[in-house]
């Protein structure tokens, strides 16, 4: 599947992405992806993003064209392979982090670290759940709103399926819009 970078330093340029070679991981269709940064912004110069689930790097790669510097992670080895050619390929080595790591270790990892986002994506399989069988997208977001990992104003960004509810407050983080895509819903939050 060919993905275009929309905007930015790398706009125009292709993400080549089989699929079938990467365990049939869901691509974000560019209809959501025009979505969530048209509510971002084209420039996102200055602003650390997080992209939990990156499966194919397009939404990370989005971001750092942008401006933007980017902690990608897909816990895939394939995938973050992958991933890793193409920044290798396009240059874009220093200007992201890349990690292969499940979700609860690359937010501790984070914490670790003392880092800190303006900016989180989190897109995880829909039907994956966490151990006590919570939608693994509630569960990330329950732990990033009761993590340190959120600047002031910081956004998460949620792509889920409709059957998953989301509330609209959680810890620190209140919903401030949910729109559809087919089967997807895009729940957009922003720290209090």
């Amino acid at each position: 599947r060919e993905m275009r970078v929309i905007t930015g330093s790398l706009k125009g340029r292709q993400i080549t992405f089989n699929n079938k070679r990467f365990g049939n991981a869901r691509v974000t269709s560019d209809f959501v992806k025009e979505a969530v940064f048209g509510s971002l912004g084209s420039d996102l110069s200055g602003l650390y993003v997080l992209d939990m689930f990156a499966g194919s790097g397009q939404i990370g790669v989005e971001a750092v064209s942008r401006g933007a510097t980017v902690w990608m992670n897909d816990h895939d080895r394939k995938r973050t392979a992958f991933i890793h050619s193409l920044l290798t390929d396009w240059s874009l080595d220093d200007r992201v982090t890349l990690t292969t790591l499940d979700w609860v270790r690359l937010l501790a990892r984070a914490d670790d670290e003392a880092r800190q986002f303006d900016i989180v994506y989190v897109d995880p399989p829909y039907d994956a759940r966490s151990g006590d069988e919570v939608p693994l997208s509630l569960a990330c977001l329950t732990q990033l709103g009761q993590s340190d990992l959120l600047r002031k104003k910081a956004r998460v960004l949620v792509q889920h399926d409709r059957e998953t509810d989301l509330p609209r407050a959680i810890a620190t983080l209140l919903a401030t819009r949910s729109r559809r895509y087919g089967d997807s819903l895009l729940t957009s939050y922003q720290r209090q």
